[in-house]
């Protein structure tokens, strides 16, 4: 009987917690539709971002570890994928074009990364500017060594009562030896049976299956790569994908601005899915440029949405 609870005890530990939970300590998407929609990310939460190569899930879960660091929230970002100074490029890149745009220009990735253009002017500026909030409470993982399972598991136990949000791109760059379709079904019930005990978020970034990128169609939560148990696992999993939608871009702009729908296809909040946002990527910054919201929707559906916005 040890496993097993009254309901009396549940419903006061339920109490306690619910009178103890204070909203400026949840973290955020930092994505207005995203935190509308889905009310942020709880404290025990397992958040899969999942989506093919070059579909910009990387800078998704950047966005996000960037975002909470800046409302002051400590954020341990383990880049698998990318290196630390990838991080910083894009970081750097994006705020010196913003002081570029004052004086009505612009460069380009290649043009920075490459030094075609002396920029640093602006860079010092940028790299001077950086905000104490992500300074202080951004921690990027030097993946000298690429931790498996148990390293990893060691790593969140050891670190969770320092830490508000982990954020881990991706999974399938992580070390394992046995076989594949196992060990990710056990390190994704692993991490999600962490996430209950410490109470801090796990925003886990997945490919899907190479199965699917044979297919005309959206994706779907059962297309994460290797393992059914990614989803079962997950408490909310956001999918990307191409967009097929016509803009209204002139032809200059179009070379390097996509469409992408962001598809929610599970959520903890018992709103309908799959809900379909899109936003515009630009190739060039390496950022969304802006969300349009709840394009998807049925009127039985939007009057819900409706009623859910508000309460904010």
């Amino acid at each position: 009987m040890k496993n097993f609870k009254s309901f009396r005890e549940v419903a006061e530990q339920t109490v306690k917690e619910r009178r103890f939970r204070n909203i400026d300590n949840i973290c955020k998407y930092g994505i207005e539709p995203l935190d509308r929609y889905l009310w942020w990310i709880l404290e025990n939460e397992l958040v899969v971002i999942g989506a093919g190569s070059w579909i910009w899930k990387t800078e998704l879960a950047c966005s996000i570890a960037i975002e909470n660091a800046s409302i002051w929230k400590r954020v341990w970002l383990l880049s698998l994928e990318w290196d630390i100074w990838e991080i910083a490029y894009r970081y750097l890149q994006k705020h010196i074009n913003l002081k570029l745009k004052k004086d009505g220009k612009f460069i380009k990735w290649p043009e920075y990364r490459l030094n075609l253009t002396d920029v640093s002017k602006y860079e010092d500026e940028a790299l001077n500017e950086i905000p104490k909030e992500i300074e202080d409470n951004l921690k990027i993982f030097d993946k000298s060594f690429i931790p498996d399972k148990n390293q990893l598991l060691e790593l969140i136990r050891d670190n969770y009562w320092n830490v508000d949000m982990f954020v881990i791109d991706h999974l399938h760059y992580l070390n394992h030896w046995d076989n594949e379709y196992t060990w990710i079904s056990d390190i994704v019930r692993a991490i999600k049976e962490v996430t209950e005990i410490i109470k801090k978020p796990v925003v886990l970034v997945s490919h899907l299956s190479r199965w699917y990128a044979n297919q005309n169609r959206l994706p779907n939560k059962s297309d994460l790569h290797w393992s059914s148990n990614i989803e079962k696992n997950a408490n909310t999993v956001i999918l990307l994908a191409p967009s097929d939608t016509e803009t209204d871009f002139e032809e200059s702009k179009a070379s390097f601005l996509r469409w992408t729908k962001i598809i929610v296809d599970k959520n903890r909040t018992w709103m309908p899915t799959p809900a379909i946002f899109e936003a515009t990527f630009d190739l060039n910054q390496k950022e969304y440029l802006s969300w349009d919201k709840y394009n998807y929707l049925s009127p039985e559906e939007q009057n819900r949405v409706t009623i859910h916005d508000k309460i904010f």
